[in-house]
């Protein structure tokens, strides 16, 4: 599958798009439906931490909808994972820690997180899965 990028405000690192392309091309998932693909690190916990969880959206057209990172919140055993970053391109919105803000706003963290997100991935951090939208 080939991304559409022209809905993003920034520039996305091709080892990131190459990523997120192998992914749903391995899964099997044809442009026309897009997927959902799942970065987890089974070690992270709300005792121990370890590295968030991320998901990525894909639309029909190969366009990245959303990109969140999650974290677990609370203290145990009373804790939940939530958003802790999310980039929303389909609706120009930029969340962290729950307030939204405009997707422009969110440029230097978006940077930070993808830089420090390929560091974890190519450090074999992340089980992947990916699944067809529905």
């Amino acid at each position: 599958m080939n991304l559409n990028t022209l809905n993003l405000p920034w520039p996305l690192d091709p080892r990131l798009r190459h990523l997120i392309e192998q992914a749903l091309t391995a899964a099997g998932v044809a442009t026309e439906t897009g997927g959902i693909l799942s970065f987890r690190d089974s070690d992270y916990t709300p005792e121990s931490g370890g590295f968030h969880p991320v998901e990525i959206a894909v639309g029909p057209g190969g366009q990245i909808e959303y990109i969140t990172d999650f974290a677990y919140v609370g203290s145990p055993p009373h804790c939940d994972l939530a958003k802790e970053i999310d980039f929303d391109f389909s609706l120009g919105l930029f969340q962290h820690f729950g307030p939204e803000y405009p997707i422009r706003r969110g440029g230097d963290l978006f940077a930070i997180w993808q830089e420090n997100f390929l560091t974890y991935h190519a450090q074999g951090t992340y089980a992947v899965s990916v699944e067809p939208m529905s």
